[in-house]
């Protein structure tokens, strides 16, 4: 099946944003790469995603940071945004859901957990 969306993946670990992208091709995504939420944000205006994946915890602007953004924002807020971290605490899960996160998929993960989420939020 053709997807032909756009997923904008902001991760400052370029390791683990090249294997996703990877990935995400393979499944017919176009990927698009941002090294922090300042760049991600940049890009999102530039490009309108279908579908946002982003750290919490990066340089300059954090995931929590570009949350609030989006949501402040008319044509971003119509972004999903989906937020892939390390982080496993409740607190940490209820933060972003209240500040409008689209899901939130810990690390490690599954690529085909991931890809489920995606797939949910898109279609």
């Amino acid at each position: 099946m053709r997807t032909n969306r756009t997923i904008l993946l902001i991760e400052d670990k370029t390791n683990l944003s090249d294997t996703l992208r990877t990935l995400l091709e393979m499944h017919d995504f176009t990927v698009l790469l941002a090294e922090n939420g300042e760049e991600g944000l940049r890009q999102a205006r530039l490009n309108r995603p279908d579908l946002v994946i982003s750290d919490i915890y990066m340089p300059v602007m954090n995931g929590y940071e570009l949350l609030d953004t989006f949501q402040s924002d008319s044509t971003l807020r119509q972004i999903p945004v989906l937020m892939l971290t390390a982080k496993t605490g409740m607190e940490e899960v209820n933060k972003a859901m209240k500040k409008g996160a689209a899901g939130y998929v810990t690390k490690p993960f599954l690529f085909k957990k991931l890809h489920a989420v995606i797939r949910k939020i898109l279609f």
